[in-house]
């Protein structure tokens, strides 16, 4: 049923056909395959309409074409081991997540970077162009935990620390969970107030009114900020708990 001049052939997934139309251009020029692929991606973590906030004529001096390549892939890389993360094969997520932070730790930065001096959405807790990254680490580190693999948990852990600036508050967590596995409750200890810290920010931030935002904004405010005073409250109980502990 191919038309004249195109090829209809079995092909490897380029994922995320759920989210949208996805098709792959190949050309092929002077025995050099040029692969494009182009998608429509939904969702608050779309690293392709990330990109699209900058000017075109910027992209080739902010990364080359293969650096953007690298970037969707590390980004797509990172939703497979996510799956593989959820359900429970963690060895085959702490792969697939050392694969996508290679691809993308350089290029997410470069964005990062670029979408900051652009004064892009430049919001204090604001890292879209990293968050995935963040996420990333973190889903590794409590990878290999579940296989008791600490030392490189606790150095995935200090990444999304790094990563995130120290503003992501679930990154502090996962530094804590790396410090139970090891029996540092004084680390432990230090990694909770951070998080509290960060958590205590946020719940000022998510505090402020939101003028002109509808309803479902609105709901969704309050319902991250249900979940941060939770997070607060049950880490203060920790904290309690380790101070008893390290004083005794």
């Amino acid at each position: 049923m191919a038309p004249p001049k195109v090829n209809v052939c079995k092909g490897p997934c380029i994922s995320l056909c759920g989210s949208g139309p996805v098709v792959e251009v190949c050309n092929d020029i002077d025995d050099t395959t040029i692969s494009i692929k182009k998608k429509r991606i939904k969702g608050s973590e779309s690293i392709l309409a990330l990109l699209h906030e900058l000017k075109s004529d910027e992209q080739d001096e902010i990364m080359k074409s293969y650096m953007f390549d690298r970037l969707v892939m590390g980004y797509e890389i990172a939703q497979e081991a996510n799956e593989m993360y959820k359900a429970k094969d963690y060895k085959k997520s702490i792969e697939l997540y050392e694969d996508a932070i290679q691809n993308g730790r350089k290029p997410a930065m470069m964005l990062q970077e670029a979408r900051q001096s652009a004064n892009i959405d430049n919001e204090e807790y604001n890292y879209r162009g990293i968050e995935w990254l963040v996420s990333a680490f973190k889903n590794s580190c409590r990878a290999r935990l579940m296989i008791k693999d600490i030392d490189n948990a606790r150095r995935d852990a200090f990444a999304s620390t790094v990563f995130s600036q120290n503003m992501d508050p679930d990154a502090h967590e996962c530094l804590g969970e790396v410090c139970v596995a090891s029996l540092d409750k004084l680390g432990e200890l230090q990694a909770i107030k951070a998080a509290i810290g960060q958590y205590e920010r946020l719940e000022e931030e998510l505090s402020k009114p939101l003028p002109g935002a509808d309803a479902p904004a609105r709901a969704e405010a309050a319902k991250k900020k249900s979940y941060v005073s939770g997070r607060k409250r049950e880490l203060g109980f920790r904290i309690v708990k380790l101070e008893r502990e390290l004083k005794g």
